[in-house]
């Protein structure tokens, strides 16, 4: 049973490596403070969905606001700057504002620059996330 004191979150988890995806799935669902997991598999996909256009334009199935958005660096289509440069100009965003984690296996010094120079990104985890960088995740930006 979850005590009822321990706030959950929303999380959407944006990355195009399905095996990645799958263990931090894992790692996110065995924490208390995990209620629903997103997934999306390209920064495209994950604005899609938060602004609920093309695939996901349908008004009448269920939409998970996310509290919490941890999203990879580079993918096809649509890499995690693009999506959280184009995702912070919207309303959506600006209304709900939920936090953003950026995950990388690597970075180079001028990724760490627009990461440390963007205000709207809350922290950068490398990967994989483990069940302590996750908790101590939720309670630093919150």
């Amino acid at each position: 049973m979850i005590d009822s004191k321990i706030k959950q979150y929303n999380i959407m988890l944006v990355d195009d490596d399905f095996s990645t995806s799958r263990f931090h799935q894992i790692v996110l669902e065995r924490l208390p403070t995990t209620k629903n997991i997103i997934f999306s598999r390209n920064g495209k996909e994950a604005l899609d969905y938060l602004l609920r256009q093309d695939e996901f334009e349908d008004k009448t199935k269920e939409f998970i606001q996310p509290d919490l958005i941890l999203i990879d660096l580079n993918m096809p289509v649509m890499n995690g700057f693009r999506f959280i440069e184009l995702y912070t100009e919207t309303e959506e965003f600006k209304i709900n504002k939920p936090k953003i984690v950026v995950l990388s296996t690597s970075l180079i010094s001028e990724e760490k620059e627009k990461i440390e120079s963007n205000e709207d990104i809350d922290m950068f985890l490398n990967k994989p996330l483990t069940k302590e960088m996750v908790t101590n995740l939720m309670t630093t930006i919150w």
